[in-house]
This record gives C-alpha cells, structure tokens and sequence, in this order.
C-alpha cells in the first residue's frame, strides 16, 4: 500500500515524527469510543515488547490534530522512512495485531539472553588450592 496522503498535507506534528529511520506506529482512538476501550490495552500489551525498535503514538483524536487516513476509531497507521505501509480499521485480534507488529518492524530478540560460562569455575577453584607458592622470606637480624 502506497502512501494515501501527501506528507505535505499532514500537519506539522505528524511530518516531524514521520522524520526518522525507526517505523513509527500511530493508534488513534477515542475516549467515547467502545470499541477503543477494549482495543486500547491490546495494543499498548503488544507495542510494550517493541517500544525499543521503532517510535510508537498512542493519540486521542479529540486532542491531536486531525490526521487525513484516519476515518474512525480505533485506527492504526503503519510507517517507514515516511510511507504509509499499512492501515489497520480496528485492530483485529491480538494474534493478528502482534503479526502486523512483526511483519512491518521485524522479530524481536530478547534484550538479554542467558550464556553459559566460558570459563570453569570447579577447575579454577581446584587448582588455585593445589598451587603452591613460595614463603616470603624473612627479614633475618633484626637489630
């Protein structure tokens, strides 16, 4: 899907955060909509996990300014390097939501994964306990 609307037609707000290399992710809902209570924290479940790889906007279209491709609510806008990728009526099911997330931000790593030890610790233990050393020598004829 192409971009619908000329990034010159968007207002100011959305022109600047479409000025990045991360994908950026617009969810527009409505405080008086049902439908937005309940798809609300799907979505904010699902952008935790990539909140680090891309710039996500939860908006209330009663107070941002209007956006051109947004035609209801709840309504989510897929972008990169400023192009409309896609554009979610709804958000669906979380399954299909979280594919979408995937799909146009890519697999999430875990930021840290658990590696085994390079070095042997029962190995290093033993043998600081057989080494021998040397005595100090002592100071002889103290006067």
């Amino acid at each position: 899907m192409s971009s619908i609307t000329a990034p010159a037609a968007l207002a100011p707000v959305y022109r600047k955060a479409l000025k990045t290399w991360r994908p950026v992710i617009l969810y527009f809902g409505s405080q008086h909509c049902p439908a937005c209570e309940m798809a609300g924290p799907v979505f904010r479940q699902i952008a935790e996990t990539y909140r680090h790889h891309a710039q996500i906007y939860m908006l209330n279209t009663s107070e941002s300014p209007r956006h051109p491709d947004v035609t209801g609510t709840p309504t989510v806008l897929f972008y990169k390097e400023g192009k409309l990728l896609k554009k979610l009526k709804g958000i669906g099911t979380e399954q299909t939501l979280q594919e979408d997330f995937a799909r146009h931000i890519g697999k999430v790593k875990p930021r840290y994964t658990a590696r085994k030890p390079s070095h042997d610790l029962m190995w290093l233990r033993k043998t600081l306990r057989t080494l021998c050393t040397v005595p100090r020598a002592r100071q002889v004829g103290r006067a």
